[in-house]
């Protein structure tokens, strides 16, 4: 049977993505930090962890390594978007989106790899505020945008790393999702058009079927950084 770890699986893409998972015959392992993993599968692992905190993920993947020692897929979901709505730079919110959405996600990733051979895959869930091709079009979430913009460019120098091992990396824009954290910068004349489980699928079909590393995607397609 084969492993994915997801990251961030309590709720939105997280979830779906386990959902997902599970209902093609997977192991999952889920992290969560705050809200519990609502699932009951035999399947199915819940691992409690902090991503921005170290201390808190190697603890975490010491608890994955009990139920595996072989990854065939890493979902990095995880991610926290605290400046949001916020205009100008916030240092303090900085450090702490930086935290999670890129140290803690480098950690835990490179924590894992050694469980993961070739044929394996690093999905990384970014953002189109990662692209330097998407318009700037307003100065919120400035925090965001730099955490996933670098990001990006750690999953091209992974890439680049881990080619001759065979494991592939992706970035993945999930475009604007019906999640806690899209809409907490909707408005009431702009929505997320997108439901947890499209994204969710676009991953189970990205890792079963791409072997092309480097790339990132939107929609199963690629897209420009």
């Amino acid at each position: 049977m084969k492993i994915v770890v997801i990251t961030g699986a309590s709720r939105g893409i997280g979830l779906a993505t386990a959902k997902k998972f599970l209902a093609e015959e997977w192991r999952v392992i889920g992290t969560y930090w705050h809200t519990p993993v609502s699932l009951n599968a035999p399947n199915f692992v819940a691992v409690k962890m902090n991503q921005g905190n170290f201390e808190s993920i190697a603890q975490a993947v010491d608890a994955i390594k009990a139920h595996t020692q072989s990854i065939d897929v890493l979902v990095n979901n995880a991610g926290i978007n605290p400046d949001g709505r916020d205009e100008g730079v916030n240092l303090k919110k900085i450090r702490e989106t930086f935290d999670v959405n890129l140290f803690g996600l480098i950690d835990i990733t490179e924590r894992l790899l050694p469980a993961m051979t070739a044929g394996s895959h690093v999905v990384n869930i970014d953002s189109n505020y990662g692209a330097f091709s998407f318009p700037i079009d307003d100065n919120t979430a400035v925090g965001y945008r730099l955490s996933k913009t670098a990001l990006n460019m750690y999953t091209r120098t992974l890439a680049f790393r881990l080619q001759e091992k065979g494991i592939v990396v992706s970035s993945l824009d999930p475009g604007w999702v019906k999640t806690d954290m899209g809409m907490s910068v909707s408005s009431t004349t702009e929505q997320p058009d997108r439901e947890p489980e499209q994204p969710a699928q676009e991953i189970y079909t990205l890792v079963t079927t791409i072997t092309e590393s480097g790339c990132f995607w939107k929609f199963g397609k690629k897209r420009e950084w």
